[in-house]
Formats: C-alpha cells, sequence, structure tokens
C-alpha cells in the first residue's frame, strides 16, 4: 500500500512504550482486610469479577492497540489507485440524439434505440455529470450537474431528425474534462450506423491522451441478425421549383415493397399515389406544385417513422401586381397576364387609384401624365417594402429624378448583345438576345456601389441592373422590346417571373425548403416550430416539418440516406476496430485516499475503551 507521507510512520514508535508499560509487572502490596465474613461472601462473585477483569484488561490492550495503528498509519496518509474512483469524479454522457436513433431495436418491437441509450446513460451516471448530445452540432444539455440533475435532464431529451457529428460531440466532451481528464469517465452512447466529420476512433485517442477514460456502448448490442431483419422506406430527395415537384423515396430493404403515397396539402388530401419499390432501389413521385404547406406520407409502417413524411413549403400569397402604362397592349402585359402567381392590375396615367401592391411596374407611362402625388406615394410604398420595377422609355430622365435613380443618361446605343455580368437568380440559365437599340446609361460619380449591373451592353452600359430604396428593391429594365429578340423567347415570362419574386424577396422557392441541421440568424422573435413555440435569435432546424417566423413559413426534412439506412453495419466495424486499438483504450486512475477511514476507526476506538472503563467505575 503506497503512502503520501511515509515518515508518519515514525509514529509506530509509540509501540514500544506501550507494549513495555503492558508487559511490567507491579509488585504486589499487603492490605489488611477488616472483615473475614466479608471476604468468604464476596468470595464466589470474586472469581467471577476477576475473569471479567481479565477480559476487559486483554480487550482494553487490544482497543488501545488498534487506537495507536490506526492513527499512525493515518498519518502516512495512506491510499490505492482505482479506475472506479477516477469515473465516480465526473462522468460525461455523449448521447447520439440523431435520426437513426428513432429507429427500433427489433422489428415489430416498442422499444427504441433512443430510449435504449437513455437507459444505458441512467446505468453509468456516476460523480458530477454532464451531458453532451451529438446531432448536427454538439449541444451540452448539462454541464457538471448532480446525477438527480441528469436523470431529469435525460428524461426531457428527444431523438431529432437530424445527421449525427458523433467524433465533433466527443471531442466537445473532451473540452469539459480538460482540467480534470484523470477523474473523467466519457460514455459515448449511440447506434454508430452513421457520422460526420470526425472520425469517431480519432475522438477517442484525443480524449484517452489526455487521461480520460472512454467508452463506446453500441445501442445495438452484438446482434447483426436482428440488425438486418429491419425494414425502412423513406424520403431521400427533394427537387422542386415553382412549377414542379418531385420527390424519391428510397427501399432499403432486399426484398420489393410497396410504398402508398398520400399527398396532402394544407392540410386537405388532394391525392394518393402507389409504389412499387425494388430491393435497394429508388422510385419518384412527381407532381405540379402546391402552394401552401404541403406534406407527403408513406402510409406503411416501417422500423424507422421519421423518414416518412415530406413537408414543403411554396408561398401560398399571390403576387399583386400593378402596371402602369399608357399602353393598351405589350408584350409585358401579356407575360404578366400569362403567369399564374400573379393577381395584376393595369392603370393607365393619369388614373392610378391605389398603391398598395407588392410589385409596381412602370412601362411607356407618359411622364406628363404622372400627377406628383404619384410619384411621393410610390416611393413612399417602395420604402417600406413593395418592390419596383421601371422600364427604358422615351421621358426616362423624368424618373432617374424622381426615384433618385444611381444612374445618369447618356445617350443611345445601337446594335449589341445582352450579356449576363452577374449570374444569379434572374439571370441564371437564361439567354437574354441581342438588341438593335438601347439607353445608354452609366451609375453616378460616387453611386457605383449603390447599383449593381446584372446585364450589359457591349460598351458596359447596364441593361439590367438593380438598387435599394428604403426596405425595397429597385429594378431597372434597359431592354426596349420593340428593339430586342429578348421579348419573343421563351424565357422572357421566365425572366419577369422571376422578377417579381426577386422584387418581393422570395425568389427562390428552394430558400422555403431546407435540411435539418441549418441553423440560421434571425432577429429575435417567437418562431413556431414542429415541436412548439420558441423565443430564439437563432434557429436551429433539429425536426421535419414547418418553421413559421418572420412572416413566412419554411419547411425542413432530413432527406439523409445515411440516417435511413438502419441496417448499416458500422456500428459493429466501429467497435470491433475499437477493440484492436490498445491506444484508444487508455484508461484513468485515480487515488482513493484512507486517511479519513483509519482516523475514524481510531476514533471509534476510542469511545469503545471509553464505555468500557467507565462500566467497571474507573472514570
Amino acid at each position: 500500500m503506497p503512502f503520501k507521507n511515509p515518515a508518519g510512520l515514525y509514529a509506530l514508535l509509540a509501540l514500544i512504550p506501550f507494549i513495555i508499560l503492558y508487559l511490567r509487572r507491579p509488585k504486589p502490596k499487603e492490605k489488611t482486610i477488616p472483615s473475614l465474613m466479608f471476604f468468604l461472601k464476596e468470595k464466589g462473585i470474586s472469581k467471577f469479577s476477576n475473569l471479567f477483569r481479565q477480559i476487559f484488561q486483554n480487550l482494553l490492550f487490544l482497543l488501545q492497540l488498534g487506537i495507536i495503528l490506526s492513527a499512525a498509519f493515518a498519518a502516512a496518509y495512506p491510499y490505492f489507485s482505482s479506475e472506479k474512483a477516477a469515473a465516480a469524479k465526473h462522468t460525461v454522457i455523449v448521447l447520439d440524439a440523431s435520426a437513426s436513433m428513432n429507429a427500433l431495436l427489433e422489428s415489430g418491437g416498442s422499444v427504441t434505440r433512443f430510449s435504449k441509450a437513455i437507459d444505458e446513460a441512467n446505468a453509468r451516471l456516476e460523480g458530477r455529470a454532464s451531458i453532451v448530445l451529438a446531432s448536427s452540432i454538439p449541444i451540452v444539455a448539462l454541464e457538471r450537474g448532480s446525477a438527480s440533475d441528469a436523470r431529469k435532464v435525460l428524461a426531457t431529451l428527444k431523438a431529432k431528425a437530424v445527421e449525427t457529428h458523433i467524433g465533433d460531440a466527443m471531442l466537445a466532451a473532451g473540452e469539459l474534462v480538460q482540467d480534470n481528464a484523470k477523474d473523467s469517465n466519457v460514455v459515448v452512447i449511440s447506434d454508430f450506423q452513421s457520422n460526420i466529420g470526425t472520425d469517431v476512433l480519432v475522438a477517442k485517442r484525443a480524449i484517452a491522451a489526455k487521461g480520460a477514460h472512454v467508452e463506446l456502448v453500441n445501442v445495438l448490442g452484438d446482434n447483426k441478425d436482428a440488425v438486418s431483419k429491419l425494414g425502412n422506406a423513406g424520403f431521400v430527395q427533394l427537387d422542386i421549383n415553382k412549377f414542379q415537384t418531385t420527390a424519391l423515396v428510397k427501399n432499403y430493404e432486399d426484398v420489393q415493397r410497396a410504398a402508398d403515397i398520400e399527398i396532402l396539402n394544407n392540410n386537405r388530401k388532394t391525392a394518393e399515389k402507389k409504389l412499387t419499390i425494388g430491393p435497394r432501389s429508388l422510385e419518384s413521385i412527381s407532381f405540379d406544385t402546391l402552394h401552401g404547406n404541403t406534406e407527403l406520407r408513406i402510409l406503411q409502417d416501417d422500423d424507422l417513422g421519421t423518414d416518412n413524411s415530406l413537408f414543403i413549403s411554396s408561398p401560398s400569397k399571390k403576387v399583386r401586381t400593378l402596371l402602369i402604362t399608357n399602353s393598351d397592349t405589350s408584350y409585358l402585359m401579356a407575360a404578366l397576364k400569362s403567369l399564374p402567381n400573379i393577381e395584376l392590375d393595369i392603370a393607365f396615367p393619369p388614373v392610378v387609384k391605389q398603391f398598395n401592391y407588392n410589385v409596381i411596374i412602370i412601362q411607356n407611362a407618359s411622364p406628363q401624365l404622372m400627377l406628383p402625388g404619384f410619384y411621393k406615394e410610390i416611393n413612399k410604398a417602395v420604402a417600406n417594402g413593395t418592390g419596383l420595377a421601371i422600364t427604358a422609355q422615351d421621358g426616362l430622365a423624368a424618373y432617374v429624378k424622381q426615384f433618385n435613380m444611381p444612374v445618369q443618361l447618356i445617350g443611345t446605343g445601337n446594335s449589341s448583345k445582352s450579356s449576363v455580368v452577374i449570374e444569379n437568380y434572374l439571370t441564371k440559365d437564361i439567354d437574354f438576345g441581342v438588341v438593335a437599340k438601347y439607353l445608354v446609361i452609366k451609375p453616378t460619380a460616387g453611386k457605383e456601389k449603390d447599383f449593381a449591373a446584372i446585364v450589359a451592353a457591349d460598351d458596359g452600359s447596364p441593361l439590367i441592373g438593380t438598387y435599394s430604396l428604403g426596405n425595397g428593391i429597385v429594378m431597372y429594365y434597359g431592354l426596349l422590346d420593340d428593339e430586342s429578340t429578348f421579348r419573343s423567347s421563351y424565357y422572357y415570362p421566365i425572366f419577369w417571373d422571376n422578377a417579381l419574386s426577386f422584387l418581393t424577396k422570395s425568389q427562390d422557392i428552394a430558400s422555403f425548403n431546407v435540411l435539418t441541421g441549418k441553423v440560421e440568424g434571425i432577429s429575435e422573435q417567437q418562431v413556431m416550430t414542429p415541436s412548439g413555440k420558441v423565443e430564439t435569435a437563432r434557429l436551429l432546424f433539429d425536426d421535419a416539418g414547418f418553421y413559421t417566423f418572420g412572416g413566412k413559413t419554411v419547411a425542413a426534412n432530413l432527406l439523409s440516406d445515411r440516417e435511413s439506412n438502419i441496417r448499416s453495419a458500422d456500428a459493429f466495424d466501429i467497435i470491433n476496430d475499437d477493440a484492436k486499438l490498445v491506444t484508444a483504450r487508455l484508461k484513468a486512475t485515480g487515488e482513493v485516499p484512507l486517511e479519513g477511514k483509519l482516523m475514524f476507526i481510531a476514533l471509534a476506538l476510542l469511545l469503545a475503551e471509553l464505555l468500557i472503563i467507565k462500566s467497571r467505575g474507573d472514570l
């Protein structure tokens, strides 16, 4: 047994005088007995008392010997090393909370992998406890709480519809044990069937190198056969635009299976489609994009329900558009009338009744017929978020002045190709053709950064550009339709459809449909999530479903082949590799002090001695 203070053992020298005192035999003294009868009366009792007196004397010797030994050894501060001692001081639970943990342990059973993980975590709580959730990002759910605190936190946790970064969460756990690694035990509980980021074994070696004990707990056990019998089919991909939606469903089983899919739009069933999917194969389902909130459901139950639903958000509100013109007909007017998501009103100056629209377009409108109050009302509407499109025309100079356009007119240009300068939502995959005539403009000196030219003529003159005015966006459209080939292109209505979305800041329907695990910074506000209302400025899309905030609804989906593949053998490979790596099995040892226990024994023996002395009347 090791000692922290070996010099304390010198206290054992006290045994020498102690033993000498007990070995020393005192000389007998003669005493006069006053009464022979008294002596005879007590004779029988004396023999009995002498017997107990001898026992007491021997017992006192043993007690006093124990007191001296206990005190002497306590002074030397003895201890012993124990792996359990290190684990008992701080336990960090790394808990896999990814989508695959919602899968059943056995096909047709009722116990999920996550509920098994919670049981494993509760059984391993020792000392102070910390909990790190391994999901799309590491989340510290508890730091150095009591075992009771940990159990309360564990009771509230749920697996989310996200991919997992187990290795990254393990590194986060390593930071929590940085100052007392040798006294810490890190327990990683997962199905180990999917991991993004840091390799699990690499993370384990990094923590073990600090001196902490790291344990990998596979909730699947070693039953490969049970895992191979699990069945699952789920949504793994979504392609969506304003006109068509296509979803892919994958069958992870080794046999062909049916998948009946129900389509609900704004909580009303609109269609049902039946698919037959081959073993380990994909099938697609396509339909016209529906406005509002749409949900697709696979009606057949399987062993992972998280990927059986697909959520789609498409802005349902039609764009209220005002076209201000003095032309009875135009290519732009025809294009706007053909767009299904547009509510179009046409005003002929000087009669313009209102300006309360999402987008206002000015084309071939005579400045002489525009009343001064019109400019004030339009500028006010744009400052409050209304989009404004100003097309090239005679009298453009008046609009440049009235709408504070950061450009100046130079003259007229002839015959040029319309070249894309900046590829974005407005210009991607669109050929703007050529123009026979155009207005030459350039940004005002000192305001070059305020005006973004996205399509330009050969001489660099902007043909399409944008700038901001208050909270709204203004687009300059410089292609004279009568002088441009673009008017007859099939790209023409597509461009104006995109332009209206751009001007209303809802340009890409894909921005309303995200993958779970995404984190978005927003202004502090209340957000309605699939799990309920939260107040946040940092929104984590960790559940599949609809999120409503800032006047819009965003759909989040898992769409992960890795998480849906609940029959993966990766878990067993990781555990097998872990068993082979000696370096990954470094265990911390802790020192268990014994001086406190020895002093307690010494005090207990001293108390026993006092009781014996008191009982025989010597005290």
